[in-house]
């Protein structure tokens, strides 16, 4: 629980600074930072903006002013606000059990309510002057993006951290180099090791990632125990040959029955594997999104964050700390590419609403509010429904 509720944390930390930092840049009024939903565990006021920790850590926000286009009425927050502040003011002197003269309750009420239309005041102001959508639409863009871009951009960042731990290059990308051969693989007496693959039965293999995408093709066509022609490169010379493939209970497969050689890594490629595998991991979960959309992938399947305890922790007990890595990365991914969607309240569907200004087509900033307060609330149902359905994954 405690490492779902740090790693989810921190992710959403990251993701709410881009917005946070990008506002600041751009001027705009940031009137809290919120790590969590709920009720405030703690907050502290610097400069007009409350940073707050809150008791639900299944979220967080940044409260940027000017993003609902609601038109404000200062006498009807006063009526609102003396009604809130006479309850307090009672509570506060019931607790302290002090009895005051009706005189004084009204001057220390007026002097509360004073302080409150104060702040108010310059809260208006700021969203008239430097409001988000008093800003231009690229500006908007880049806060409604930032938030994205940085789920991102650390996600790379910790996966260039696993590379530099491991200081070798992802098998999938490594040259198809043969280490070992398994004593029972049928290749033992063709292939040798430090045999580099080629080609594979007609295709070009450049890497160990495409030898096994070959294989897992010929598995798909029914193998049969068939020749399937194989070239390697030995000792500077291309050599042709014929090989059978192993078929292997535990795997359900069948398989060369060879081991890549793994190759340690330079700074460069560490960088350039970083992104490689960034791209790797997005492309993934593009198609995972793409088979819950078309049902191909049943809801109950999905983890929401009451399951994320039990993943996250399993995953710590069979890999230790690369394992948390490789969650935090999956993680930072997907709440990027959720949020890159175009669903109205998330961020995608604001940047959805503001593409069309950069061609001069302006929407309706109210019609656009109940859109997002529509999709606010389909999302609240959905995530009850996640939340329902990790329960019973635990019994």
């Amino acid at each position: 629980m405690i490492l779902s509720i740090v790693i989810l944390g921190i992710i959403v930390f990251i993701h709410e600074l881009g917005h946070f930092l990008t506002a600041k840049f751009y001027k705009m009024p940031v009137f809290e930072f919120a790590i969590g939903m709920g009720p405030k565990l703690f907050s502290k006021k610097i400069n007009g903006t409350v940073y707050s920790v809150r008791m639900l850590p299944l979220g967080g926000f940044v409260n940027i002013g000017g993003m609902q286009p609601e038109e404000f009425d200062m006498e009807e927050f006063r009526k609102e606000k003396i009604d809130e502040i006479t309850k307090d003011l009672k509570e506060d002197l019931e607790i302290a059990e002090i009895e005051i003269s009706d005189d004084e309750f009204v001057e220390r009420a007026e002097r509360r309510l004073n302080i409150e239309m104060e702040e108010e005041l310059e809260r208006q102001v700021a969203i008239s002057e430097n409001g988000f959508y008093k800003k231009s639409a690229f500006s908007r863009f880049v806060v409604l993006i930032a938030g994205i871009a940085m789920n991102f951009i650390s996600a790379i960042l910790v996966i260039f951290l696993i590379f530099s731990i491991t200081g070798i290059v992802p098998s999938k990308h490594t040259k198809p180099v043969i280490n070992v051969i398994q004593n029972d693989s049928k290749v033992k007496d063709i292939l040798q090791p430090n045999d580099e693959i080629v080609e594979l039965n007609g295709r070009k293999i450049s890497e160990w990632g495409e030898l096994s995408e070959e294989i897992q093709k010929i598995n798909g066509e029914k193998y049969a125990n068939q020749d399937i022609d194989v070239k390697v490169l030995r000792n500077g010379k291309m050599l042709d040959n014929k090989v059978k493939l192993t078929y292997y209970k535990d795997l359900k497969t069948y398989v060369l029955g060879i081991q890549v050689k793994m190759k340690k890594s330079t700074f460069s490629e560490r960088v350039k594997y970083s992104f490689v595998v960034f791209g790797d991991y997005f492309v993934m979960m593009l198609k995972g999104v793409k088979m819950l959309i078309t049902g191909k992938v049943p809801f109950k399947e999905m983890t929401g964050p009451v399951g994320l305890p039990k993943l996250i922790g399993a995953a710590y007990n069979s890999g230790g700390m690369l394992s948390l890595l490789n969650i935090f990365i999956i993680l930072s991914i997907n709440i990027g590419l959720m949020n890159l969607l175009p669903i109205p309240a998330l961020d995608g569907g604001r940047i959805l609403f503001v593409l069309p200004e950069f061609v001069g087509i302006k929407v309706n900033k109210k019609i656009e509010e109940r859109i997002h307060m529509v999709g606010m609330i389909l999302l609240m149902i959905l995530m009850a429904l996640m939340m329902f359905s990790d329960i019973t994954k635990y019994f």
